[in-house]
């Protein structure tokens, strides 16, 4: 096998059904600057995290468990390649083995690396997507990255008055602050307020600002409002729908005369921001209901952008698990990984609270585990949620998953000590499952 992998003149990497590295290559060792020991047993995320790789076709494989490809770069070497991935998968789908062939840009003829790209042209698009992970957002679902095209199309052309719609913890903060970005005022001051958050009677002061004596508490020198301080920048309103009816009528007029106005002044300023309201109300509804201006509505809404829920495009959980384990990986200096099979089963997991939720139940677990392999942490995680919620499908399915795990690892090993060095848990924790789920080491058991 040794002489068959370096008799090749391109890197070869074979990983086995966790994500773990089995067999390199000399080749691969030089693109690399690494040595086999040193990756034999490590997981596609470790190579990111130790800054070995800045990506890895295996993590692609696991998600779609179909041939794949990507354009790497080696971190200790700046040698691009192309890296090609094939998974070799048993009789019920699941992969067994991922053998990856990479070849460096710089050696491949010009025409056959943009053959290669061409097949794959999902990866080389726009590389304003792959770097949106930067901003904790993922867009592998077709109709999101549609909508974040139309929002980038909308700041690009300089657009003023923009409406994002959504649930709670959909990220519309993050996409505001995406769509600032890619504007011409991208220079200038992002400012957010929730609009929920700041009570009623200092609203207005924060919003507009005040003269000094305006009220009493009030600074002497006065205070700027944050309409002032974007002024050719952007100015986020969270919660919009939460804005008191009297300042809903003094917004309605900044956006007729783009003028301001402040607590105890007489003189009016030129206030020039865009302004990005949010809400994940039905503010029709509340129009209906007395409690929101309908002027106002058509005033805000002339440009409007739906986020999806979390549950509608399941294609983005896996590359977001990815990017907050990292993320607290790194703050927190831990190493935790998940198995690329249980990224798998927490996509039929429809994570009521969105993005937020997913990104809060990844912190808690790298930060409690006592164990770097996470999957029995988010088994109990899961299993302590209340009864008759989506998390009681979820914790179904991943205990069928367990007991799958279970039953091969009893069908490759025959004591419970090496039952446990192959998932990556203790003896102790595998006697307890094998009693749950009643398996015997030793016996055949049915699927």
């Amino acid at each position: 096998m040794d002489q068959i992998l370096n008799s090749s003149p391109d890197g070869i990497w074979i990983w086995d059904g966790f994500g773990r590295v089995i067999a390199v290559n000399r080749t691969a060792e030089k693109y690399g600057a690494v040595k086999e020991n040193a990756l034999i047993g490590k997981c596609y995320l470790e190579l990111i995290r130790e800054g070995i790789y800045d990506r890895s076709v295996a993590h692609k494989i696991f998600k779609t468990k179909q041939k794949a490809v990507v354009q790497a770069e080696s971190m200790r070497t700046g040698i691009m390649t192309i890296n090609t991935g094939t998974p070799h998968v048993d009789d019920r789908g699941e992969i067994l083995r991922i053998v990856v062939r990479e070849q460096e840009i710089a050696n491949l003829p010009p025409r056959e690396a943009q053959g290669i790209k061409a097949g794959f042209g999902e990866e080389f698009s726009d590389p304003g997507m792959v770097r949106l992970a930067s901003h904790e957002v993922v867009a592998r679902n077709h109709r999101y990255r549609q909508i974040l095209q139309t929002s980038f199309k909308l700041a690009v052309s300089g657009v003023s008055k923009i409406l994002v719609l959504g649930e709670s913890g959909t990220g519309k903060g993050l996409l505001a602050r995406l769509m600032h970005d890619k504007s011409p005022r991208k220079d200038n001051a992002f400012v957010q307020l929730n609009c929920a958050a700041v009570p009623e009677n200092l609203l207005e002061a924060e919003l507009f600002g005040y003269e000094g004596g305006a009220f009493t508490g009030a600074k002497k020198q006065g205070k700027a409002g944050l309409f002032e301080i974007a002024h050719g920048g952007t100015l986020f309103l969270d919660e919009i729908g939460e804005l008191p009816l009297p300042l809903q009528a003094k917004l309605l007029k900044y956006l007729d005369d783009f003028q301001v106005m402040r607590l105890g002044s007489t003189r009016a300023k030129k206030v020039d921001c865009t302004m990005i309201a949010a809400t994940n109300c039905d503010l029709k509804a509340l129009v209906e209901k007395g409690r929101f201006r309908e002027d106002l509505l058509y005033r805000i809404n002339a440009f409007t952008v739906r986020i999806p829920p979390l549950k509608e495009r399941p294609e983005d959980i896996f590359g977001l698990m990815t990017h907050f384990l990292e993320q607290y990986n790194k703050q927190y200096g831990q190493h935790r990984c998940i198995s690329p099979r249980l990224m798998g089963q927490l996509q039929s997991y429809p994570f009521p609270g969105n993005v937020r939720e997913l990104k809060n139940i990844i912190k808690r677990i790298v930060v409690l585990s006592e164990t770097d392999t996470l999957d029995e942490s988010i088994f109990n995680f899961m299993a302590h949620q209340p009864a008759k919620t989506p998390a009681l499908f979820l914790k179904e399915q991943m205990l069928d998953f367990e007991k799958k795990l279970l039953i091969k690892a009893m069908s490759l090993h025959t004591t419970t000590r090496a039952m446990g060095e192959h998932l990556g848990i203790d003896q102790s924790s595998v006697v307890r499952k094998l009693k749950k789920h009643g398996l015997v080491p030793g016996k055949k058991q049915g699927h």
